[in-house]
This record gives structure tokens, sequence and C-alpha cells, in this order.
């Protein structure tokens, strides 16, 4: 494999690509695409259905999933048609970057805020339990 070609933007960004992915990038490409629909779905089924800190993930974590299925199908089925410009590699590579680092900061959140957020609550359930009740 070539790794010189991902620094080459006349490559990356070629007005008519060769025709479309091989078939095993093919394949990895609709698991990752179709996998975040299934996790969109799932994400929402779990949004509706929890309460509390964690809706916030869920909701997070469903428009990724979104967002990552349907603009990504649209650009793998650009690049299979080979439509003059947008089905450049390089809007795909940049693309799927930038979901990767989108999915790397809803983790972050995930690992940081919430654990965070529940000591604080857990803090403020420990201090009202010794405050008169309101009658």
């Amino acid at each position: 494999m070539d790794l010189s070609k991902f620094f080459n933007l006349s490559y990356l960004f070629n007005r008519f690509p060769e025709a479309g992915f091989s078939w095993p990038m093919r394949i990895t490409l609709l698991i990752i695409f179709l996998g975040a629909i299934v996790l969109a779905i799932f994400a929402q089924l779990k949004y509706k259905k929890s309460a509390g800190l964690l809706k916030n993930v869920w909701y997070k974590l469903q428009v990724w999933g979104w967002t990552t299925g349907i603009i990504g199908l649209t650009f793998f089925y650009f690049r299979e048609v080979r439509a003059i410009y947008i089905s450049a590699r390089g809007w795909l590579l940049l693309f799927l970057l930038i979901e990767l680092i989108w999915l790397v900061y809803i983790i972050k959140y995930w690992q940081t805020k919430i654990p965070q957020k529940e000591q604080i609550i857990q803090k403020e359930k420990e201090f009202d339990k010794w405050l008169p009740k309101k009658k």
C-alpha cells in the first residue's frame, strides 16, 4: 500500500477517480455506515427509556449515528456512480476523520462529565437528607 497517495492532493481530489471501491473496502464502509444507523436506532430507543444524565449521551449518539450513516452512504453512492467532484476520495476521507473526532468527543464526555455529575448529585442527596423536610 502506497501511503504517499494520502499526501497527494491531486490524487485525493481528482474530478474523475477510477472505478468504485474494492470489495473489501465496500464491505467495510457499508458495515461502518449501516452500523452507525443501527447504533442511532438503538440510541433512540435508549433515549426514550432513560432518564437523567445518560439521556444527553444517548441523544448525542443518536445524532452521530444518523449523521454518519446517511451522509456516509451518500458519499459511498457518489463514489460508486462516479459523480463529478463529489466522488473524490478526499471528501470521504475528510468526512470519516471528522466523524471519528466527533465520536471521540462523545466518548470523552461520557467518561468524564457523567461520573462528575453523578458525584455532585450524590453529594446533594447526602446533604439534603439532613435538612428539614417541607410540609
